[in-house]
C-alpha cells in the first residue's frame, strides 16, 4: 500500500506541476498522432502506388510551404508568449487579428502558387490545368492554417487536452477516408487528408466554444499587431527556418531525382518528424511555463533537457533495432530509404540541444540571435544536402541535415565560451 500512495503522490505532484502537465498531454497527443499517423502512410502506401505517394508528398509540402511563408508560425508562437499576460479583451483581439490576417495571407499566397505552378514546380501543373484541384488545394490550405492557430491558442490557454482531441479526430477521419478515393490516385490521399483537417476544425471550434477561452466575437486590432510586430516577426522567421528543409526538399527531390524517391523520403521524414515532435512536446512546454514564470527559466529548461535527452535516447535505440521491421510494414520498396533514415537518428542529440537554445533565446526574447541561429542551421542543411543529393542521392539530403544540426552546437559552444571569458572578466 505504501509503494502505492507513494505512487500517487508522484503522480499527483507531477500532474500538478504545469511544465509537466503540459508536457503529458502534448507527448501524449503526438503519441496518438504518430500512432495514428503511422496507420495512415501504411494503408496509403499499401493502396497507393509509391509514384502517388510522392506526389502527394509534394502537394502537402507545398500547402505547408505557404502556411509556413504566412506568418503562422510566427503568429503561433507569439500568441504562447502574449496571451499570458493579456488582458481578455487583448487575448481576443490577438486570436481573431492573427486568425483573420493568416487565412488571408494563405488564401492570397495559394493562388499565387496555383496561377504561377509552372515557376514553382512544373509537375504539379495539374493544379492550375483543373479548376477543381485548384480549388480545393486553396480550401484545404485554409483548413491547415486555422488548425494551426488553434492549436497555438490550446497552448496558450494551458489546454493541450484539447491538442489531443483535435488530431484524434482528424487522423481517424483521415484514415477511414483513404480506401473511399483509390481511383482518384494521389488526389485521393489528398482528399482524405483535406476533409480530415476541416473534421479537426469543427471539433476545435466546439471546444473553443464549450471552454469559453474567447469570445466569438471579430475583433481585429492593427494595433496590438504593431505593438508587438518584432517579436511576430522573429518568430516568423525562426518558423520559417524551422520547417523549411523538411518543406522543400520533397519538392526539390521530385524535380531532381523522382516521385519515387520522393515517396522515400516523405516516409522517413514523417517518421523523423513524429520523433522530433515528441521530443518538442516537453521543449514547448519549458516554453510556455517560461513565458508564464521568467524567474524559472534555468529550472525549467533542465527539466525540458533532461527529459528531451531520455527520450531521444530510447528514439535512438530504437530505430537503430527496429527500423529496418518497421520500413518493411510499408512495403518492401521502402527499405531503400534505411539508411537516410539512421542519418536524421544521429543528429538527434544535437537537434535537442539546439532546440532548448532556441527556446531559451525566445523566451528571454533575443530577436536578433533567434533568427541568425536559426538560419545558420537550415540554410546551410537545404544547400549541402540539395549539392550533396547530385553525387550521393537520396542520403546526401540526410548529410546535410546532419551538417546543419552540427553547425548549430558549433555555434551553441562558441558563444558560451565568449560567455564565460566575459564572464571571468568582470
Amino acid at each position: 500500500m505504501t509503494i502505492i500512495e507513494n505512487f500517487r503522490k508522484i503522480v499527483r505532484g507531477l500532474y500538478a506541476d504545469n511544465l509537466y502537465k503540459n508536457s503529458f498531454y502534448l507527448m501524449l497527443s503526438n503519441i496518438v498522432n504518430g500512432l495514428l499517423g503511422f496507420i495512415f502512410l501504411m494503408v496509403a502506401t499499401r493502396l497507393y502506388s509509391a509514384s502517388d505517394i510522392g506526389i502527394y508528398s509534394a502537394m502537402f509540402s507545398a500547402i505547408s510551404l505557404i502556411i509556413l511563408f504566412s506568418m503562422t508560425g510566427g503568429f503561433g508562437n507569439a500568441l504562447i508568449k502574449l496571451v499570458p499576460s493579456a488582458s481578455s479583451l487583448d487575448k481576443n483581439k490577438l486570436v481573431f487579428s492573427f486568425l483573420m490576417i493568416s487565412c488571408f495571407i494563405v488564401l492570397l499566397m495559394s493562388f499565387i502558387f496555383v496561377f504561377f505552378i509552372e515557376i514553382f514546380s512544373s509537375k504539379l501543373i495539374f493544379l492550375k490545368e483543373n479548376l477543381f484541384y485548384g480549388f480545393i488545394f486553396i480550401l484545404f490550405a485554409i483548413f491547415s492554417t486555422i488548425v494551426a492557430l488553434f492549436n497555438g491558442i490550446f497552448m496558450a490557454f494551458r489546454k493541450t487536452k484539447y491538442i489531443l482531441v483535435e488530431q484524434i479526430v482528424t487522423n481517424i477521419g483521415k484514415i477511414i477516408l483513404l480506401p473511399l478515393f483509390v481511383s482518384f490516385l494521389y488526389i485521393g490521399i489528398f482528399y482524405s487528408t483535406g476533409i480530415g483537417t476541416l473534421l479537426g476544425v469543427f471539433i476545435s471550434l466546439f471546444l473553443l466554444y464549450k471552454a469559453r477561452l474567447i469570445i466569438f466575437k471579430l475583433n481585429i486590432s492593427f494595433d496590438i499587431i504593431k505593438k508587438n510586430f518584432n517579436y511576430i516577426l522573429t518568430n516568423y522567421f525562426s518558423s520559417i527556418a524551422s520547417g523549411l528543409f523538411g518543406l522543400l526538399l520533397p519538392i526539390l527531390i521530385l524535380n531532381i531525382l523522382s516521385a519515387e524517391m520522393t515517396a522515400y523520403f516523405f516516409l522517413v521524414w514523417v517518421i523523423f518528424t513524429l520523433i522530433r515532435t515528441f521530443l518538442m512536446s516537453t521543449i514547448m512546454s519549458f516554453f510556455i511555463e517560461g513565458s508564464y514564470n521568467m524567474n524559472e527559466i534555468k529550472k525549467n529548461r533542465n527539466k525540458g533537457l533532461k527529459s528531451s535527452l531520455i527520450i531521444a535516447t530510447i528514439s535512438i535505440i530504437g530505430v537503430f533495432l527496429f527500423g529496418k521491421f518497421v520500413l518493411s510494414l510499408f512495403g518492401e520498396t521502402y527499405l531503400n530509404s534505411l539508411d537516410l533514415w539512421y542519418i536524421f537518428t544521429i543528429s538527434i542529440y544535437f537537434f535537442v540541444i539546439n532546440r532548448i537554445y532556441l527556446v531559451e533565446l525566445l523566451i528571454k526574447k533575443k530577436m536578433k540571435e533567434t533568427i541568425i541561429f536559426n538560419f545558420l542551421i537550415t540554410i546551410p542543411a537545404i544547400i549541402s544536402g540539395t549539392l550533396l543529393m547530385f553525387y550521393f542521392g537520396l542520403i546526401g539530403v540526410g548529410y546535410g541535415w546532419l551538417i546543419g544540426q552540427a553547425i548549430g552546437i558549433i555555434w551553441i559552444l562558441a558563444r558560451l565560451k565568449l560567455s564565460h571569458q566575459i564572464s571571468s572578466e568582470f
